[in-house]
């Protein structure tokens, strides 16, 4: 294999080039993709255990998270770039964060009726009581 002498949008070269034309990421890359993605990781899981936000703000916060980790994977694990060369990847990862948008959005109002159905209030059934 050659060395792609390609320089992307971070200005550096790609690594080996694929029998395809492709090229693979650096060492580099990982590293940062996967201490990024640890951080991220961590940030979410240390909002969600120290109880530092309301529950709703929680829940958009973790969710802001997500998306700058999936960003995170698309740039540094799948080479996604806005170069012209890859016109096409970038229209995919705007499908794709339209994916992610409604399917978080979706689930969030979802989760949101269901609690607010089944929650009771007004129209809540009496208890069931058993005969003797």
């Amino acid at each position: 294999m050659e060395i792609s002498k390609v320089h992307g949008d971070h200005g550096h070269e790609y690594g080996p080039v694929t029998p395809a034309g492709a090229g693979h990421g650096t060492l580099k890359d990982y590293a940062i993709g996967f201490i990024l993605s640890v951080i991220l990781t961590a940030a979410a899981f240390a909002i969600v255990m120290s109880h530092v936000m309301a529950p709703e703000p929680t829940v958009f916060t973790i969710a802001g998270l997500a998306a700058v980790q999936v960003m995170v994977h698309l740039v540094c694990f799948l080479h996604l770039s806005s170069a012209s060369a890859q016109r096409w990847n970038v229209t995919a990862m705007a499908f794709a964060v339209v994916v992610v948008v409604v399917l978080i959005v979706g689930s969030l109002w979802i989760m949101h009726n269901m609690s607010d159905h089944m929650a009771g209030g007004e129209n809540k059934l009496p208890p069931l009581q058993l005969q003797p």
